[in-house]
């Protein structure tokens, strides 16, 4: 039997917000949206009243790693990219605890979280496995690093059982994702996106996340550079240096397509922007990750400004305090960014189903979606103007 919901404020990322709005639900899909009095007449069934709150769509987080999960407060903070790096060199990097991980998940659903796109380096199928249990959509990348390039590209994905789990489950896909232009070769970082270009698939990359990352490709002399020869199994052991900056790099590699997110984006140029939104590209910035490492901020109003579809994530518990992203528009909203709150909820709900081709059932609260809410905070209520 439909079920009515009845709240104070209903945001439905499809038009103007509701005052004492309502939702019609029924066999896990949303059967109408409106006024809770034009709802009513239109509906039987029972209502029940979920009080003062304002409702909006489920979230997405669009970039975790959650096979750092037990990485927790272990991690140096704020003094820069590779201090940040060897405090988790030192520790067990890619030893995942499970049962923290299926927590996480539980917690995420819990705050109103629909979906995670996770990067997993060496565990991408312990943790498709365990997502594809969970409740949440998502996409389980597999991140490539080094410079072997398999005979069978579509080895990158995950193995056969592994994609028929996630297939079954009816609510991910596996992918995979380049960790970024200094770690990874030319020839794999491509060989990974026509992989997901061939089958449709998102792909991902860390990009222009750190001045280190500039001092790298450009100069080829970085302290970065003697860790990924120390560590030959997580990096490649040598390195031609392009003499080119990170988004132009990118291109001209031909990484950049309306498939690719671009995960931070913190040093960048007004150039950089441009070539981004040209390539029809979507951005994932995570910025409590970068503050917590001590990278910079991206300049979110000069993706918006220039077109760019934008999303956020968390990065992982190895450089933040919790997943939810709920807690990036927060932080956003203390860094001083004005955005209407629908502006503000679009960049963890319509912007990344739009970019994971979600559109049809997440991010928006309509007939034919998956009935999945969250509600939104007090402090991002007070953030962000609701007029």
């Amino acid at each position: 039997m439909p079920e009515i919901l009845r709240v104070k404020r209903l945001v439905t990322m499809t038009g103007p917000m509701l005052d004492d709005g309502a939702v019609v639900v029924d066999g896990g899909r949303i059967v109408a949206v409106g006024s809770f009095a034009d709802v009513r007449r239109e509906h039987a069934g029972p209502a029940r009243d979920l009080g003062a709150v304002t409702l909006a769509p489920a979230t997405f987080n669009s970039h975790v790693h959650l096979e750092m999960t037990h990485l927790l407060g272990k991690a140096t903070q704020g003094l820069g990219f590779v201090p940040w790096v060897k405090s988790l060199l030192a520790q067990p990097l890619y030893t995942p605890e499970p049962a923290a991980i299926r927590a996480e998940l539980f917690r995420l659903e819990r705050r109103g979280c629909c979906f995670v796109a996770d990067i997993s380096t060496r565990n991408a199928r312990q943790m498709a496995e365990i997502l594809a249990a969970s409740g949440l959509f998502f996409v389980s990348f597999h991140e490539v690093m080094g410079n072997v390039v398999p005979d069978d590209p579509a080895a990158m994905l995950h193995p056969e059982e592994t994609r028929r789990v996630v297939a079954d489950s009816g609510r991910g896909v596996c992918a995979t994702s380049g960790h970024a232009l200094y770690s990874t070769t030319p020839a794999l970082l491509q060989a990974a996106k026509q992989a997901c270009r061939e089958r449709g698939l998102p792909y991902s990359l860390h990009l222009a996340e750190h001045a280190d990352e500039d001092a790298i490709l450009l100069t080829g002399e970085n302290g970065f550079l003697d860790i990924m020869r120390a560590y030959k199994r997580e990096f490649m052991t040598s390195f031609d240096v392009p003499g080119m900056r990170p988004v132009p790099f990118a291109e001209s590699l031909g990484l950049l397509d309306a498939q690719t997110l671009c995960v931070h984006c913190v040093r960048v140029a007004d150039d950089d922007v441009a070539r981004i939104a040209r390539s029809g590209a979507t951005v994932c910035l995570c910025p409590r990750s970068n503050k917590f490492i001590g990278v910079g901020r991206a300049p979110l109003e000069k993706f918006l400004a220039a077109g760019v579809n934008v999303c956020l994530g968390t990065d992982g518990l190895c450089s933040n305090s919790d997943l939810d992203p709920f807690g990036e528009l927060e932080f956003l909203g203390r860094q001083g960014v004005e955005l209407g709150l629908g502006d503000a909820l679009r960049l963890i709900t319509v912007n990344p189903a739009r970019f994971f081709g979600l559109s049809e059932r997440l991010g928006r609260l309509a007939p034919g979606c998956e009935a999945r809410f969250s509600i939104v905070p007090e402090p991002v209520l007070e953030m962000f103007a609701t007029s």
